[in-house]
């Protein structure tokens, strides 16, 4: 039986910003036309220069640039007051928010030149990004430069739709504690999956009269899921005797996603009166001893059953936790079939370098489980150096590198990466690591940018920058080298159609011609908006590759990296080449592509 380590994290609910319209307030700006900015000094102006990340160690620069605007009420072209206006840099260098005035007014001051996304929010309407045009498409960036005031940025909410309901038992009386979400197909890692939709009241539970209303979601189609975990936890010398439960139910009554009904809701709009009852079920129970991997109970250790697909509906409600006993022994109850993962982790967490641990697979139907053992093991420990391919020791100081090993596999990105203890010769070690992990690494306190970046990581004579390494437990894997360097590259390009105009509301999508190179979490594919010039921009694309690049529109919100999109698309590619350090120009006429 294979039993590996695992330490899993909350899911991480994605944000679905809803639409943004520029223009005057209560007006709807043009199709591609966010909003009209002032036009950038001249290039070759000594005032315009070059955006430089911040510095490790540097705090974000204090710059002269402003974005100003206003957000107003979709429908009445009221102002909305309080609303929260924030303003990121695309390259690492800060940003700044706000709040509107009683005239829904705002103006972020002191920005740094660079390119900029601004999004708006408030309780009870939909998040909006700049030049967005539906829920999950990423806004149009703003170009500044020093001095420059973007003085129209402005944003028109729309009241969150809301979805109500009541939640009963088999006997329609009202259960109180029960999880409720709405939840909607999105791309994720390659395909479109069912994940939970971001609202102001998201994972509402129910009250006492077992009802719920989910508020602040962005129009669109949603399935609802109710699950009451209320019993299903078994602690230490306990055990829980029901052999019925209630079910994960989707809306109107059933355990299928396939026999769910959608719900469509409309900006502003209350969809009342989902009301159903949760269906009851025979329900599994797992009972089984953990040792360790001296033969030892595992004493103490918490025991994790989680879904083996993070996706497969809202992680916490699926969850069942159990602490395991003097005698080794845990017990889940009240599990619904499916595939699971049991993960054992020390109580305190991972920092003990020799801690134990283990992950076992599990598919559960309707009957019970016993007698399942489970053997914790120490994870393979990592060693290594970073470098600069310059033959130079470091300008940086070592504690500011962060370097991490991350899961290849889609099914577990919420597991947690692991990280390294730096020391001041720039080695590093890494432990409780398990299957296969790619290393990530970067230069510079997290939110701050920098001018050194990843090259490549070399183990055995290989370069493992994009295969990574199989780890096996209790096994060391010395001499690991991480390079960085400052040769990067920069793509960028004006998108316009077929008049010669500029269009704004396009992706432009950055991939490989080799296939191969299509995979999850691939470096080598990229997406990007136009700015409010019709420009976009996309830097530190690893060199030597032949890519390929199209312009399109309607592209969902993570739909680029889908195989099958891109398979189609390089049919209506552009291809181009990128050498170490090398800055290009490659302008797009938007493609006829439908996605």
């Amino acid at each position: 039986m294979r039993s590996t380590g695992v330490v899993l994290v909350m899911l991480l609910v994605a944000s679905f910003p809803a639409f943004a319209q520029g223009g005057a307030p209560g007006q709807t700006a043009p199709p591609g036309q966010p909003g009209t900015l002032p036009p950038p000094p001249n290039p070759n102006n000594p005032q315009r220069m070059p955006a430089r990340p911040t510095r490790p160690g540097e705090l974000p620069p204090k710059g002269t640039a402003v974005i100003k605007g206003q957000v107003t009420s979709s429908g009445t072209g009221t102002a909305v007051r309080r609303a929260q206006v924030r303003a990121m840099s695309m390259e690492g260098r800060g940003g700044g928010v706000t709040s509107t005035d009683n005239n829904g007014l705002f103006e972020i001051k002191d920005l740094p030149a660079g390119r900029y996304t601004v999004t708006a929010m408030k309780g009870g309407f939909a998040q909006a990004s700049f030049g967005a045009r539906r829920p999950g498409d990423p806004g149009t960036p703003i170009d500044l430069a020093d001095g420059q005031t973007a003085d129209k940025v402005s944003f028109v909410l729309s009241r969150g739709g809301v979805i109500s309901g009541v939640i009963v038992d088999d006997g329609g009386e009202p259960v109180a504690g029960t999880q409720v979400a709405a939840m909607r197909y999105q791309w994720m890692s390659g395909s479109r999956r069912l994940v939970p939709a971001f609202s102001d009241g998201s994972n509402d539970r129910t009250d006492d009269r077992g009802g719920f209303r989910l508020y602040g979601l962005p129009p669109g189609e949603y399935f609802l899921q109710a699950a009451n975990r209320n019993n299903s936890f078994v602690g230490p010398g306990m055990s829980n005797t029901e052999a019925e439960a209630f079910a994960p139910t989707f809306y109107p009554g059933t355990s299928n996603i396939a026999e769910a009904t959608r719900i469509t809701v409309k900006g502003g709009q209350e969809v009342g009166g989902a009301n159903f009852a949760l269906i009851v079920a025979r329900m599994a129970r797992i009972r089984g001893r953990a040792l360790t991997s001296r033969g030892e109970p595992a004493a103490g250790m918490m025991a994790m059953l989680a879904p083996s697909d993070p996706f497969g509906g809202p992680m916490m409600m699926n969850m069942s936790n159990s602490v395991i006993g003097a005698d080794g022994n845990f017990e889940f109850a009240n599990v619904a079939p499916g595939r699971y993962n049991i993960n054992l982790r020390p109580s305190g967490g991972m920092q003990n370098p020799n801690a134990e641990f283990a992950v076992m697979p599990l598919t559960v139907s309707n009957d019970d489980i016993d007698n399942v053992i489970i053997t914790t093991h120490v994870g393979a420990t990592v060693r290594g150096s970073v470098i600069t391919d310059d033959g130079q020791p470091p300008p940086f100081r070592a504690d500011q590198v962060q370097v991490f090993a991350q899961t290849m596999e889609p099914t577990a990105m919420f597991v947690q990466p692991g990280q390294n203890r730096m020391q001041d010769d720039y080695s590093f070690e890494m432990t409780g690591l398990f299957d296969r992990r790619r290393f990530s690494a970067s230069v510079g306190p997290q939110g701050l940018g920098s001018t050194w970046f990843l090259k490549s990581v070399i183990y055995d004579g290989q370069d493992v920058t994009d295969s990574g390494i199989e780890f096996t437990p209790g096994r060391a894997y010395d001499g690991v080298q991480i390079t960085f360097t400052q040769k990067t590259t920069d793509l960028s390009g004006a998108v316009t159609d077929e008049r010669g105009k500029p269009v704004l509301d396009a992706t432009v999508v950055v991939f490989p011609a080799n296939r191969e190179r299509w995979a999850y979490l691939s470096r080598y594919i990229r997406t990007a908006r136009p700015d409010t010039n019709g420009r976009f921009s996309i830097k530190n694309m690893p060199p030597g590759e032949d890519y390929l690049i199209i312009a399109v529109q309607n592209l969902e919100s993570g739909q680029g990296t889908d195989p099958e999109f891109l398979a189609r698309a390089r049919e209506e590619a552009k291809s181009f080449s990128l050498a170490e350090a090398e800055t290009k120009v490659v302008d797009l006429k938007l493609s006829p592509l439908v996605p």
